[in-house]
């Protein structure tokens, strides 16, 4: 790699390091604000701040401060109100991403896959937050529908479990990778790339080829669309027989 290259490279990272240092500093404003007055386009602005961030991070090697944005941003979409406790999530993420915006940006040598773990978990509504906490298990939904990745992901947080959620199916494989989640459901109807293909492609790495996998479709299990599955993925049915799958899949994957 030639020197204009590298210092090119160098030169994108110092300007995004000062373009999310803003940004950062923007939330926290915002957040400053949101614990003195309740105002719905607080939680507007950050949320756009948010994907400002993601945006931004997209064109850099800085692997954990996108992994910790996605994150932010998939929190943050399903974020209702500005409770004290959604306030005090969303400053958490911040002061993580502060923290690595001050040291290796590049966040090299570090563990992503335990470093994700320790960031907030959603809070669904209804549920006791202090049951996510009772396991360290994480999924990974790819699902376009976000009605049907919220109606997922609320049957996993009431067991218990952490879910992070993409609507890209090259996202779910970098995610994949990254995180090493403990399963993965994903729809068989995505983008370019559908459930059957993203199954065989995590079945194909090494990385990734012994992550617990199920395809979440409308069709019977003998449909021919589903014939070049790999065998051990689950198949998970929409519609009446959900529940009793996703029960299923979850024994089979002896996930606890």
């Amino acid at each position: 790699m030639s020197k204009n290259v590298i210092d090119l490279d160098d030169q994108m990272l110092a300007d995004f390091r000062d373009e999310a240092n803003d940004i950062v500093n923007s939330i926290g404003v915002h957040l400053q604000n949101a614990r003195s007055k309740s105002d719905p386009a607080i939680l507007t602005a950050i949320q756009r701040e948010i994907f400002n961030l993601r945006y931004k991070g997209k064109s850099v090697n800085a692997p954990l401060v996108n992994l910790t944005s996605h994150r932010l941003a998939d929190y943050a979409t399903t974020c209702r109100e500005l409770t004290e406790e959604a306030i005090a999530d969303i400053q958490a993420f911040i002061d993580k991403i502060e923290g690595l915006l001050d040291g290796d940006v590049t966040g090299g040598g570090a563990d992503s896959a335990e470093f994700v773990r320790e960031l907030p978990s959603k809070r669904a509504p209804d549920i006791d937050p202090a049951w996510l906490k009772k396991t360290n298990v994480e999924a990974l939904l790819v699902i376009p529908q976000r009605s049907m990745s919220a109606i997922v992901e609320r049957e996993l947080a009431a067991c218990g479990y952490r879910c992070s959620v993409t609507q890209s199916s090259f996202e779910a494989i970098e995610l994949a990778v990254r995180t090493r989640p403990d399963f993965i459901i994903v729809a068989k109807t995505i983008d370019e790339l559908g459930g059957v293909d993203v199954a065989n492609a995590l079945q194909a790495m090494p990385k990734t080829r012994n992550i617990p996998t199920a395809v979440l479709t409308s069709d019977a299990p003998n449909h021919p669309s589903l014939r070049d599955l790999p065998c051990r993925t689950a198949i998970i049915r929409k519609g009446p027989a959900f529940g009793e799958d996703l029960a299923e899949a979850l024994a089979r994957f002896n996930i606890t």
